[in-house]
């Protein structure tokens, strides 16, 4: 679930490396291709983002230590999977695809719960890797890496104006929802196809169990 405390969030951030939305998106286009040091920077300040305290949906409180990240962070080929969805969620967002921005976070949700075994603290880490590359993606956080020069300061009035937020074109919108359509599909199709495939596995151990009762 996209945590509704950070929903709006508007922050400035100081960084080592220089971050940009379009490189970000370049990379995304091409899956493969998505440089570690993009995903190592999007980790980092999604981590520094978490709160010290969640409290879940049972009221319990679940305390994160910032410092003890490896209790938190998964591995950077997860994490890259995990920004291409956040990506993809931001390009819907951008095109007010409200559901399907929804439903591409939720068949994330599933497959990690369906093919990893996360603690609850890389859950929740997930789930903010997902809203920080949104929230980047969509303008609604910003990173300054520092000391800015004139040409800095000058090149950023030729950008957009990020309150205005980026209006899809009809054939955009188009080609956004096809693409969160087909990640839909595979998803289900991963899903459906690692659930039948655990069904078989648990059916032919009962079998085994049974045969060896019986030679007893």
């Amino acid at each position: 679930m996209i945590m509704r405390c950070l929903k709006q969030f508007t922050a400035i951030l100081v960084g080592s490396f220089l971050l940009t939305s379009g490189a970000i998106a370049q990379e995304a286009e091409k899956e493969p291709a998505i440089k570690d040091k993009t995903v190592q920077v999007l980790m980092k300040f999604a981590f520094s983002l978490m709160p010290e305290v969640y409290t879940g949906p049972d009221g319990k409180k679940i305390s994160i230590d910032k410092k003890k990240p490896d209790d938190v962070l998964i591995p950077i080929d997860d994490a890259r999977r995990i920004v291409i969805v956040g990506y993809r969620s931001a390009q819907a967002q951008n095109c007010d695809l409200k559901v399907m921005q929804t439903l591409n976070h939720n068949a994330m949700v599933k497959y990690e719960e369906v093919f990893k075994k996360w603690s609850v603290k890389q859950k929740l880490f997930i789930n903010q890797l997902h809203l920080f590359t949104v929230l980047y993606m969509t303008g609604n956080v910003k990173v300054n890496e520092g000391e800015r020069t004139q040409a800095d300061i000058d090149a950023d009035k030729n950008k957009p104006d990020l309150d205005n937020k980026y209006k899809c074109s009809d054939d955009e919108r188009k080609v956004v929802a096809a693409n969160v359509d087909a990640y839909l599909d595979e998803m289900a199709k991963s899903i459906r196809e690692e659930l039948l495939r655990r069904k078989k596995l648990g059916s032919n151990e009962k079998k085994n169990d049974e045969v060896k009762k019986a030679q007893k």
